[in-house]
Parts: C-alpha cells; structure tokens; sequence
C-alpha cells in the first residue's frame, strides 16, 4: 500500500539498544507468482465501453485504478495479472484498466476517488455503484479469494455468515466512502468472527486502513498490535502491521499509541526478513523500506545498514530473475532507495540507464536519474535528464517532474530559467482537469512562486 516514508523523502519521485539486523537473505520467495501465462485482456481507458459491456453481459466490472509512476501498480500488472491461475476468473467479470494519470480519465477519477495507488474496484454494472474498493496488492491466491467473494456476492456458510455478511455491508460502505459505517460493520464482523475464520485477515487490513485514513491513530495502532497474531502470514499480515507502525509513528510523542511504535517496528522488520512469508517481492521491499527508516530514526546506523545489505540483495536477485525488462523496472524505485540507504545512490545509474534504453517512452528511469544527479550536485547533468523526462511525462505526476527541475535550478542558482520553469509549470497546472489537480503539487507552486526563487 502506498504511504508515505522517511526514506522516501529523500528521493521524493522514486516513490517511498537494538541488535543488529540478520545477514542477507536471498531465498525464492513464495509470493512469486508462477511463470507468466498469456494475460487475462483488459479495456483499457474505456470506461464506458467497459461499463456497457458489463451491462449487456450481466458480469461485474472489476477495474485496476493504476498509475505509471506506481511500482506497486507495475507490480500487479506484471507479476499478477498475467499469472495463469488468474484465468480461473476471468470469465467472471468485465477487466478495465484505468490510467489515473490520463486527461481522457478525469471523470472516471472524480467518480471513484482514489485514496492510495493502486486502487482496485469491482463495481455492479446497472447502478454503477462501487461494491468493492481495494487498497494495494495481493498476492494470486488473495486476490482470487477477493474477487470469488466479489462474483458470488460472498455469502457465507453458517458458520460464518455473520461475520462475512458484516464484511460485505463493511465493503460496500468502504466502497461508497462512508468510513464510520465501514468501521462498524468490520468491527462487527471482527466480533463475531468464529475462530480462524479465513477472512480475518482481509478484514483486519480493511479496518486498519480506514482507520488510518480517518486518522484515528490509537485505534489503529491498538488494532495492529492485537491482531498481528490472529492473521495467517500474507499480505494481509504485512500490511495491518506497516499501517498500525505509520498510525504508531503519528500519535502523540507519550501517547499509548506511540508507546507501541517500536513493536510493531520490529514485527514489521521479521516479517521483512522471513522468506517463509508469500509476499509479492514489491511489497517485501516496502517492508524493508520501513524498516531500514526505523533503524535510522532509533539511532541505529550499524542495524539499518545491515537490513540496507540484506534489501538491496534481495532486490538484485529479483530483478536478474525478472522475466522481462518490464518486470525488471518494478524494482527499480526500491532499489534506488537501498541504494540511498548504503550511501551510494550512485550505484542505481547504470540500472536506470538500461531502464530508460529499454523503456524510451517511460518518464520514470530520467526522473531518477536526475534525482540522483541533483543529490550528486551534478546540475546540468540534472537538467538534462529531467528534461528527458519532462517531454516523456503526462498528467499530475508531471507537476512533479517540474518541481523537481525547479529544485534543480535553484540548486544551480539559475533565476532566469528557474522563474520560466514556474511559469511553465503553473501554466501546466491550469490545463489539467480538476479531479487531476493534485493539490500538494500546486500548494507548492504557490510556495516555490512566494519564495522568490534562487
């Protein structure tokens, strides 16, 4: 799930008396999907047309609210929907694949806002309602439960129809964007959950993001902490434990809730580096991510160091075993933040440049590139390859590519060309359909224009 981290602010568009970590740890790891089989077909940027198909064929609409500059996104399109075992139900729903970032998809956006990217939807085709709204990755074998939940309306045996009736009202309010009726229904559902109910998991991650969302940090903190130990290692597993952590971090400094910071911290750090975990390798890495931030922010430099070591090797046998260039650039954000946490971002160069060789229409490897040159001083070397990138990028995420040419400008001390990249980039800002307009990005526009530049 994509939230924001401390090691991510060094290198903002890449994204995001304690022992020592273990050695590195390069084993096959069990969330990788099977061989790539022929994938399942999308529609892609047609919601219309995705809808109408639906309509006329009685079949749920399943959607995949992507972006290109989401590693998380690029993960599930390469190392999930072409999973073979993902064919089990294709027959049952209607695929649409939404380029969040694309102008042509605004109104798609302000009719399902996103939260976090990516965002995965199954919506009932006559109404257009949302029924399902999912943050984040799984894994094959969770997101088929997920979905065969979704096309059979989910109805529980007597064991457990309670709880899963609770978790179907839960996640259609979820869908719909009523947060205090989705908390109750996944509280419900929690309570009369009969014991090792398969859904507890899904459910917990559930609540603990809804909690984070509506900043509810005890709540979410105390429910990570008592739950961890109910829920079956997976991605759920990870996930209630990385959201109680940031809920953990952003509660008061005395607080209960921050009380529980470093044992989460340190759940988070096994569960990071225990291959025996089925995780998708990009979710792993956030772990790691976590973690190594951790370790920095406990004083730790040996202990983040150490898990650094064991995160970049990991990420390097992935991305060697990947099964196609594209694949492989999933890695490459993570990397790249490794590389940072070792002290050598530099080391991510010849990576990023085979990236942009095998990726020309990707404005991501020339963004990093010129992340890294900035953080190396290397101005013009910066300037060029964000230029790279800037013609290549679209959407809100290009904003960002100008935020950072101007960061790059003023570390140049070039006036001159700093204020016409302002211009350049408010004008950009302007011409974007509303729904698009992230308002972080223009709020620092405004910041940027009043500071008078270099």
């Amino acid at each position: 799930m994509g939230f924001s981290m401390r090691l991510s602010l060094v290198l903002p568009l890449l994204v995001a008396g304690c022992t020592a970590a273990r050695p590195p740890v390069v084993a096959p790891s069990p969330g990788s999907p099977a061989p790539a089989a022929p994938p399942i077909t999308f529609i892609d940027d047609d919601y219309p047309r995705a809808v109408a198909l639906a309509k006329a064929t009685g079949k749920p609409l399943f959607v995949d609210a992507w972006a290109p500059w989401c590693h998380t996104c690029l993960s599930l399109r390469s190392y999930v929907f072409t999973d073979e075992r993902m064919h089990a139900v294709e027959s049952r729903f209607v695929w649409l694949a939404i380029d969040t970032e694309k102008p042509e998809n605004a109104a798609f956006v302000a009719r399902y806002p996103m939260q976090s990217w990516p965002t995965l939807w199954v919506v009932e085709p006559q109404t257009e309602r949302p029924v399902l709204r999912w943050l984040g990755s799984a894994t094959v074998p969770e997101l088929l439960s997920l979905l065969e939940d979704a096309a059979s309306g989910a109805a529980g045996g007597t064991e457990d129809g309670e709880a899963t009736a609770a978790l179907v009202r839960a996640e259609r309010a979820s869908a719909g964007g009523r947060s205090d009726e989705a908390i109750r229904e996944y509280r419900a559902a929690l309570v009369s959950a009969p014991p090792r109910w398969t859904r507890r998991g899904r459910t917990d991650e559930a609540l603990v993001s809804e909690l984070w969302a509506t900043k509810d940090d005890a709540a979410c903190a105390a429910l990570a902490d008592a739950e961890m130990a109910k829920i079956p290692p997976g991605t759920s597993l990870a996930n209630v434990g990385l959201v109680g952590l940031q809920c953990a971090r952003r509660a008061p400094m005395g607080s209960a809730a921050r009380a529980l910071a470093p044992r989460l911290a340190r759940a988070v750090e096994q569960i990071a580096l225990d291959p025996s975990v089925p995780l998708l390798d990009d979710d792993r890495s956030g772990l790691f991510e976590e973690a190594v931030d951790d370790r920095i922010a406990d004083g730790d430099p040996a202990g983040a160091r150490s898990l650094a070591t064991s995160w970049a090797t990991m990420l390097e046998a992935r991305a060697a075993a990947a099964p196609s260039p594209t694949a492989r650039e999933v890695f490459d954000a993570h990397r790249v933040l490794a590389y940072v946490a070792l002290g050598d971002p530099a080391r991510a160069l010849p990576m990023l440049a085979q990236s942009e060789k095998d990726s020309p229409g990707d404005s991501n490897p020339p963004a990093r590139v010129a992340r890294i040159d900035l953080e190396l001083h290397r101005h013009d070397e910066a300037l060029a390859a964000v230029g790279r990138a800037l013609a290549k990028g679209y959407g809100p995420r290009k904003l960002k590519l100008y935020l950072l040419e101007l960061d790059i400008l003023k570390a140049k001390g070039d006036s001159v060309a700093w204020r016409r990249a302002l211009d350049d980039a408010t004008a950009y800002a302007q011409q974007l359909p509303e729904a698009e307009r992230p308002a972080f990005a223009t709020g620092e526009l405004e910041k940027r224009r009043a500071s008078g530049g270099p």
